[in-house]
């Protein structure tokens, strides 16, 4: 039977009970922590312990000399810290190419080289290097040119930088098409033939490789002359902010980094990073959520809403002054962007239910902004378990961006849709498209065809798939809290565990925030039992459900680390709710 929130099925996953009840024992961990952990996979005590293990000497299992085109690029890079070269970085708009350029930048500048950054305007420009970007790096003196987050699919683009006399080198991470660009070289662990073993690094993660191998071979040929090199460990707050804002799997590479880069943040080390905690009202030890919802969309509003250059400028500013004004500006607009953001979803919903049930959506609307129609495309998948691509139009051309569930291969698809396209990019879960705005009718029949291959096949299950039901009494544990924060980071490929839970009661109900729903719960005889007596229960967006009988239903859950004003406490977030015995 559909829940009551996401209309959706449930199932549970199929854990060993067995082995959730020995592993429990082994590790002492509560048995939904156990449960958590089989359902991932990680079946015995040696995967488990690698797992929760995200010390940084395990990312010497990465060579990033492994990475093809690395050993050229970096000859070249020597050359240019030997010469003294001015070297010009060209970004991407989002939260990872903004912190990608902010990496390469302060990383170059610590050697000593001048560089110049330019990062393209999201409405004027458009994605990917620009003839108009190399033009003006070729301009301020430049003739070593890095990207960062872009460039895998610009072949004109490459071929005009080779015809300008500018050596450029890509480092990408998303998806190659057939057909490399013509350059000096290409860095992604996506293109065929790269032995590299980790595939999926976010644009800042690729870009992190390339100044680890540089590193590497300034360190190996004495350029620091007995001097203490550089600290890599101090760019893991951008590599951390730009990974879990693009939304990469949490696994493997992308773990260990976004961990130790979670601790770098927490230190707030730089003028930008303490002026961005302080206007999300961020402080102390920090979580993956905390970047995906506080301090990504503040960036993100950057390039959103007005140009990311203002984010740019704050994370690399030395100024206390210049980063907390750069920081209230995001703020600004990132309260401007969720406005917008609401009306845009509310519009896109409507026109859904007109639309009715599809194997796909795409919308368009010349009114959406192209800088937000990505996020209300994610809110929508969530939704409708379907892939959803949003639209700007403008005048002959649309723009915008799609995201996809899981299970279904977004670009893949577009692929197949090729024909309709001006031009299109990205990976599995999500995708940007320009066409040509008489082709949108002709593009979304394409889609729909080729989605409802891979729903017919099953590829999307439709079910929210919980881990396990958990007693709310083992919730009350006052070490739980502990165990959370030792499965974090959490993201795609480990994603929060999802519990549900028949047998507690409800203390309170109350709406706070912007039509927020919380709820304080407690155990089902009104007792407590233990050092907890009660827990906070939030459901976002879902005020409008204060009057549900929450006493009578069964919920699913995420548990969560609440960090308020330095005081940490294990807060539950509403997932779905059904009547109980169902």
């Amino acid at each position: 039977m559909s829940s009551l929130i996401l209309k959706r099925p449930w199932s549970y996953k199929n854990t060993e009970e067995k082995l959730v009840r020995e592993l429990s024992r082994k590790f002492s961990f509560p048995e939904s922590i156990a449960s958590y952990l089989v359902a991932r996979g990680l079946k015995t005590g040696d995967e488990i312990e690698s797992h929760l293990e995200t010390g940084l000497s395990r990312l010497g299992n990465s060579n990033p000399f492994a990475m093809k085109g690395m050993n050229r690029a970096v000859k070249r890079l020597v050359r240019a810290v030997l010469n003294r070269e001015k070297v010009g970085i060209f970004g991407d708009y989002d939260a990872d190419g903004v912190t990608s350029s902010a990496l390469v930048f302060l990383f170059l500048r610590e050697l000593g080289l001048e560089c110049c950054v330019y990062i393209p305007h999201r409405e004027k420009e458009g994605y990917g290097l620009s003839i108009q970007g190399l033009d003006y790096l070729a301009a301020q003196g430049c003739r070593l040119v890095i990207t960062v987050d872009c460039g895998i699919a610009s072949l004109d683009e490459a071929e005009y930088a080779a015809g300008a006399g500018l050596d450029l080198i890509i480092t990408d991470h998303h998806q190659p098409q057939d057909r490399l660009p013509r350059c000096l070289s290409a860095i992604n662990p996506r293109q065929n033939g790269c032995k590299f073993p980790f595939k999926d690094l976010a644009g800042v993660g690729v870009a992190f490789n390339l100044i680890r191998a540089l590193r590497t071979e300034l360190y190996n040929s004495g350029h620091w002359n007995g001097d203490r090199p550089p600290n890599l460990r101090n760019y893991l707050d951008l590599v951390a902010i730009g990974t879990v804002s693009d939304i990469m799997p949490l696994f493997q590479d992308n773990r260990i980094m976004v961990k130790s880069g979670l601790q770098v943040l927490q230190e707030a080390r730089r003028p930008g990073i303490r002026a961005l905690m302080a206007a999300a009202n961020l402080s102390g030890s920090l979580t993956s959520t905390d970047i995906a919802f506080r301090l990504g969309p503040r960036i993100n509003a950057a390039g959103r809403m007005d140009h990311a250059m203002l984010a740019f400028d704050m994370l690399v500013s030395g100024s206390e002054e210049q980063a907390e004004d750069l920081a209230r500006k995001l703020n600004r607009l990132n309260q401007q962007r969720q406005n917008q953001e609401r009306e845009i979803l509310r519009e896109a919903l409507a026109e859904i239910r007109n639309m009715g049930e599809r194997s796909s959506y795409v919308l368009a609307d010349s009114n959406w902004k192209l800088g937000i129609v990505g996020i209300v495309a994610s809110k929508l998948v969530e939704r409708v378990q379907r892939p959803v691509i949003l639209l700007a139009i403008d005048g002959d051309e649309a723009a915008g961006s799609g995201r996809c569930p899981d299970g279904l291969d977004l670009f893949t698809m577009l692929s197949g849709c090729a024909p309709c396209l001006k031009r299109f990019g990205g990976h599995k879960a999500a995708a940007g498209v320009r066409l040509f705005t008489e082709k949108i009718d002709e593009f979304r029949f394409m889609l729909e065809e080729k989605s409802r291959l891979g729903l017919s096949a099953g590829l999307v299950s439709g079910t929210l798939d919980i881990d396990c039901e958990v007693n709310v009494q083992e919730l009350f544990r006052p070490d739980y809290l502990q165990y959370i924060e030792a499965l974090e980071p959490f993201g795609p490929g480990c994603p929060s565990p999802l519990f549900s839970m028949s047998s507690f009661s409800i203390r309170h109900s109350r709406i706070v925030g912007n039509s927020h729903l919380k709820l304080t719960v407690g155990n089902p005889d009104g007792n407590s039992h233990g050092a907890i007596r009660n827990l906070d229960m939030v459901a976002w967006g879902h005020g409008d459900k204060l009057s549900y009988s929450w006493h009578d239903m069964e919920i699913a859950f995420t548990p969560s680390v609440n960090n308020w004003q330095g005081r940490k406490t294990l807060q539950l977030v509403l997932k779905d709710a059904r009547q109980r015995n169902t």
